[in-house]
């Protein structure tokens, strides 16, 4: 009997701990992780440095980079670990700069997701991308 109930007590405060992998953000120990990375090309960050990696291979595969300028494309982006891209969904934005996005995916080099992290939370994104001046 004294076993049962050191096991459900065990149970209960182990319920009530957050147990927390590095650099999750959770409450109860049962949520699943979230990671407060906003992913933007000025974090200076894994995340940021993630993404401005990807930024610049599309910038770089762009045959004209400069003639977008204010020309704004939201899509989202599915990578392999390797950085390998599987797809790239237009969801809005100037349609000729997302085209020319979307042409250059084809040919970018991406850089590899080294960061298990980096990879669940950047690995299927939407990105909003902005034309370089």
């Amino acid at each position: 009997m004294k076993k049962i109930i050191l096991i459900l007590l065990s149970a209960a405060i182990v319920s009530c701990t957050p147990l927390k992998p590095h650099e999750c953000d959770k409450s109860r120990a049962l949520d699943s992780c979230r990671y407060n990375r906003s992913g933007k090309v000025g974090d200076n960050d894994i995340y940021g440095k993630q993404a401005s990696g990807i930024k610049k291979a599309l910038d770089a595969a762009l045959s004209q980079p400069h003639a977008w300028n204010g020309k704004r494309c939201n899509a989202h982006l599915d990578f392999r670990k390797d950085g390998t891209l599987e797809h790239f969904i237009i969801k809005g934005g100037d349609k000729a700069y997302c085209n020319a996005l979307r042409e250059a995916a084809k040919n970018a080099r991406f850089p590899e997701f080294t960061d298990q992290h980096v990879f669940d939370v950047m690995g299927s994104a939407r990105w909003n991308m902005e034309g370089q001046p």
